[in-house]
């Protein structure tokens, strides 16, 4: 033993405290699963059961609180595991992922923020996974990031503009820690499922519109802002032969259908359509 060793004892002590927290911390885990369990006999959730404005509200107030040295991305990732357990304690979720163009990408994303236990349906293009949610086979579709191209694969957001019993929205955006350590899943990915996201408060939604052909991002941007949003990123596209362009722009908030801003955006060819929305990353400001 060099000097700098600790005496056996000292070591032992140390390692009885570890054991002595590893037991309250896994007490304090099945109690969570306990009240978990309620949550689900006292029927919290129907259907679509993950709430990620909910998630996204206590990992805010964890990290606010969080200090020491366990780094932080590990209290995101420890809990993110806590989420993914009690969606199986409530009866479990299955994913759709748009497997082509990337799809390893966002198939890692998905096992990361759902939890590698969570079933995983592959499909080739957005269509196809949309379907599963249509069908009940899935009850959330991982997409890839929203594009202007209308036969990549980022040109799914339109699908989500129809009306109707089986309505579709965004309801999050992956992954929730954009600061990556090397190793973790690269791109970005869209969560979609039959309700409506849940506020976090911080959020963004997308908001589709039908313009003029001839309409310019500027002149869109414009318009959201004297309509009183406060717009973000933006995708345009415009269809050979047709004389409408078609826009998809994120906003500032969670924008409901009756929200009096949507019917001041001027100079449309229809109405707008909101297509859900999601609580903003950790650190990913507009």
């Amino acid at each position: 033993m060099t000097n700098s060793s600790p005496p056996a004892d000292k070591l032992a002590k140390l390692r009885a405290q570890l054991d002595a927290l590893d037991d309250q911390i896994h007490d304090l885990l099945m109690r969570r699963a306990a009240v978990v369990e309620g949550v689900a006999r006292e029927g919290g959730k129907v259907g679509t059961k993950i709430r990620p404005g909910r998630e996204a509200i206590i990992l805010r107030r964890l990290l606010e609180r969080h200090k020491g040295a366990l780094p932080e991305q590990a209290i995101v990732r420890i809990w993110r595991e806590v989420f993914g357990a009690a969606l199986i304690i409530e009866g479990g979720q299955i994913v759709a992922v748009c497997d082509g163009e990337g799809g390893h990408d966002r198939m890692a994303l998905a096992r990361e923020h759902f939890g590698p236990y969570t079933p995983v349906r592959r499909h080739a293009n957005p269509a196809q996974t949309l379907a599963d949610l249509a069908r009940d086979s899935a009850q959330l579709a991982v997409l890839p990031a929203p594009g202007e191209d209308e036969d990549g694969n980022g040109g799914w957001w339109p699908m989500l503009t129809a009306a109707g019993a089986h309505r579709l929205f965004v309801i999050a955006k992956l992954p929730f820690w954009p600061k990556r350590m090397e190793g973790a899943p690269a791109g970005e990915a869209y969560v979609v499922a039959a309700v409506r996201p849940d506020p976090s408060g911080e959020d963004r939604s997308l908001i589709s519109l039908e313009l003029g052909a001839d309409t310019s991002r500027a002149r869109v941007t414009a318009l959201l802002k004297d309509a009183g949003f406060v717009p973000g990123a933006m995708w345009l596209r415009r269809v050979p032969g047709d004389a409408r362009l078609r826009a998809l722009a994120e906003v500032d908030g969670l924008v409901a259908d009756d929200d009096a801003r949507l019917a001041a955006v001027a100079g449309l060819d229809g109405p707008p359509v909101v297509i859900g929305g999601y609580a903003v990353p950790l650190g990913d400001e507009l």
